[in-house]
């Protein structure tokens, strides 16, 4: 089968061999050889504020050094976005742009990144792997070493790195906007303008071009998005090495007044470093360790956990501040870890000020929130990544020397502190010296008289009081963990998160030739068994390449490259109840939509993993017998066991709702749990934890009607079709880079009158 395969890439005409395998030369430095809280957290001046008026913004993806470890180590080699005439910056993160509500902004992203044979950014050039569904520019988005039926060969284009133009693009994150502007994993283009993914788009129809330019309606309620790299298959990469910034959109009429100072942007990241202080990336056995789990994908790892904690580009800093009230913005930018913050006195060990949650993904919430001591079990922040909370932490009283509930004084230094494991919720703790801490805070100065927003008064609001913005329209009723009243949900959905798992396995490394031991692992993961294209193996040809097939009652897309099963009608409320299969928790993004978190409930794993089986059909391709299966057994990248609209709801799985003859439930366990008081506002991305099943409430409308407001007239002011769609799916970088992501493509409301025009407005 081997050489068939051979015999195959030889023989295409368009084929370009780019470079034999190299493995890095990178040796990994361990994070505790790295001093901590010696430089400052690089503040808004730092990754550069800018006010967006009705003039274009030009941002520029470079490739400079800037100072990420602490001062008297080596210059990191980064990547960001620059802006018009910068060479450099002091944090490769950034910048942070500052737009109106309503006030469309029109930015030009610039791919001066270069080639991925030269980059000086090693951890690109030493990691990416062209067996995974990836962009593929030079052999126009072909994939031919994903479609193998075996690990490539060695010296085999498919075990080599990428080393052509690097494709790029960039996703506004929470953004409201048409498809065109998304930013999808389709829409790159190579930094030589020469090659673009399929969605391509540019305002001025540019098409021999390394930018794009996107003008943004800037249309939602005021909220904290941010925009990053979204190229298929190689976004843990880009957003690894520096692509990356936040996106405010303020709304003068309705956003809370009097906040305290900021918001102060909290951008945390974990990374790894080499002995030379450049990024590194686990792929393949690069530094004498075996990274990769399976031959299949050597540069591949499920999550990237790094060692050292980065914030706003900055390696374990400190922030001074007043005994006062400040608002931050914290942004979880890491490919996979979670946080569980908390501030602590690594003196005196007291516990520290409580971090008052005022907003979440989509905008403001309607009255603060506490998390900290005194609020029970809600005692630490969790946050994913892709989220983001708008917190205000008040340092008055917290200064050296004031005693504190232990009895012990207070040093006046604050460590916000990570006691989330890795893969959360059960893998491996934090260590305390390390990825156990995140950034320290040090209280100066005199008390004096402060007059902002104060979050701890009682019953103060946000919004929906005397003088403020409208309260938060709701879909659910958080209390209660149910759909609000008078909200009508046209159809439910019951999607899978699915794991697909490898033996260990003796194998030939295809990077350096050696009979290698693999422990096995994740091969890929997936959203409802499906991979991205809508497409499932059949077969295997002469040519040792899969046969595909679309999955019957999927629709081709607008660009006629996938097959979707997500097709919302815009206008109408749906459930989605989202079944995690899975060991790990996922945190699930929607582009396009805000949506509220309903609630969670535990589920027989067995038992429903039983009756999932149960349902296959029988049939795809089985590599191990090289046959198809059998009925009754799990089929990796099948799609659904059951037709998709199966049943009382849609998805094509086992109800997971279901009841027996006597009523009861055959799966669920218990009482659903009810949204913990921060994840009650509008959010983009949320926790799905394993055995369980999230419910969620998404609308596809803007956020600030009427929750009664029938669906046929509800509508966004932009077509949300326009040929190109969006996607759905988990925002652990590492998982949407290898299969779990699906796009999806929102039907117009035949009703609906436009304010912002294709061709007229963008």
């Amino acid at each position: 089968m081997a050489g068939g395969a051979a015999a195959y890439v030889a023989s295409q005409a368009g084929f370009r061999h780019l470079a034999r395998a190299a493995q890095s030369p990178q040796i990994p430095l361990a994070g505790s050889a790295i001093p901590q809280f010696v430089d400052p957290l690089p503040g808004l001046g730092d990754l550069g504020a800018i006010v967006a008026d009705s003039g274009q913004i030009e941002l520029q993806m470079t490739e400079f050094q800037t100072q990420v470890l602490p001062t008297g180590m080596p210059a990191t080699w980064v990547w960001g976005y620059l802006q018009s005439g910068q060479t450099s910056r002091a944090t490769y993160l950034g910048p942070v742009i500052l737009a109106t509500r309503d006030q469309p902004t029109e930015v030009k992203y610039v791919n001066n990144l270069g080639s991925a044979a030269t980059t000086n950014v090693l951890a690109y050039r030493y990691s990416t792997d062209q067996t995974l569904h990836w962009a593929d520019p030079l052999n126009g988005e072909a994939n031919m070493w994903n479609h193998m039926a075996m690990p490539p060969a060695p010296g085999s284009e498919g075990a080599a790195n990428y080393s052509g133009p690097i494709p790029a693009v960039v996703h506004l994150h929470g953004g409201e906007v048409p498809p065109t502007l998304d930013g999808g994993p389709d829409a790159w283009m190579t930094s030589d303008g020469i090659y673009k993914g399929h969605s391509f788009y540019s305002k001025d129809g540019a098409t021999a071009s390394n930018y794009h330019i996107y003008r943004y309606p800037n249309s939602q309620e005021g909220s904290s998005i941010w925009f990053h790299d979204h190229t298929l298959g190689a976004t843990r990469l880009n957003v690894f090495c520096g692509l990356a910034g936040a996106y405010l959109i303020l709304d003068p009429t309705n956003d809370p007044t009097n906040l305290p100072e900021g918001p102060i942007p909290l951008i945390i990241q974990d990374r790894m470093f080499d002995t030379n202080g450049q990024l590194f990336f686990p792929a393949d056995s690069a530094g004498g360790f075996l990274w990769a789990l399976n031959p299949e994908h050597p540069y591949w790892v499920p999550e990237f956990i790094g060692d050292v904690i980065c914030v706003n580009g900055k390696a374990w800093p400190y922030l001074n501040v007043d005994p006062k009230r400040y608002t931050f913005l914290f942004l979880n930018g890491s490919n996979a870890r979670t946080y569980e913050m908390a501030l602590v006195d690594p003196v005196s060990g007291n516990p520290g000020p409580a971090l008052w949650v005022i907003g979440t993904d989509g905008g403001y919430l309607d009255k603060p929130v506490q998390v900290g001591p005194a609020a029970g079990k809600n005692n630490k922040l969790v946050i994913m990544s892709g989220e983001r909370y708008t917190v205000i932490i008040d340092f008055a009283g917290y200064q050296a020397g004031v005693v504190g509930p232990n009895g012990l004084a207070y040093s006046g230094t604050w460590l916000l502190k990570n006691s989330a494991k890795a893969p959360y919720p059960a893998g491996v703790a934090p260590k305390g010296g390390t990825t156990g801490q995140i950034m320290q805070f040090r209280v100066t100065g005199t008390p004096g008289t402060d007059t902002s927003f104060n979050p701890a008064t009682p019953v103060v609001t946000l919004r929906g009081g005397f003088g403020q913005g409208p309260a938060l329209v709701r879909l659910v009723n958080p209390a209660a963990g149910t759909v609000a009243a008078g909200v009508t949900v046209n159809k439910t959905r019951q999607l899978t998160l699915n794991e697909v798992m490898e033996m260990p396995q003796n194998a030939i490394d295809p990077v350096t030739g050696l009979l290698t031991a693999y422990p096995g692992g994740p091969l890929e993961i997936l959203v409802n068994n499906t991979k991205w294209s809508g497409e499932r193996i059949t077969g295997v040809d002469a040519n040792g390449m899969y046969m595909m097939e679309p999955i019957p009652g999927f629709t081709l897309d607008g660009t006629g490259k996938n097959y979707l099963s997500e097709l919302p009608n815009e206008g109408e409320t749906e459930v989605w109840e989202i079944i995690n299969l899975t060991a790990d928790a996922h945190p699930i993004h929607l582009h396009l939509v805000q949506f509220q978190l309903m609630n969670r409930q535990n589920f027989d794993k067995r038992k429903y993993s039983v009756a999932y089986a149960a349902a296959f059909p029988g049939g795809g391709y089985d590599p191990m017998t090289q046959a198809p299966y059998a009925p009754g057994v799990y089929i990796p990248g099948f799609g659904p066991p059951l037709p998709y609209g199966t049943g009382s709801v849609v998805g094509g799985n086992p109800d997971i709702n279901a009841k027996d003859p006597k009523g009861k439930l055959l799966y669920l366990k218990g009482t659903p749990n009810l949204p913990l008081p921060q994840e009650t506002g509008w959010k983009d991305t949320v926790m799905v934890l394993p055995g369980q099943v999230t419910r969620f409430v998404v609308r596809w409308a803007p956020t600030d009607l009427p929750a009664s407001t029938p669906a046929a007239d509800a509508y966004f002011p932009f077509d949300p079709d326009g040929g190109h769609g969006y996607v759905w799916h988990c925002h652990i970088v590492d998982h949407e880079d290898n299969e779990m992501m699906r796009p999806d493509a929102v039907t117009p409301n035949p009703n609906a009158s436009r304010s912002y025009v294709q061709g007229v407005d963008y």
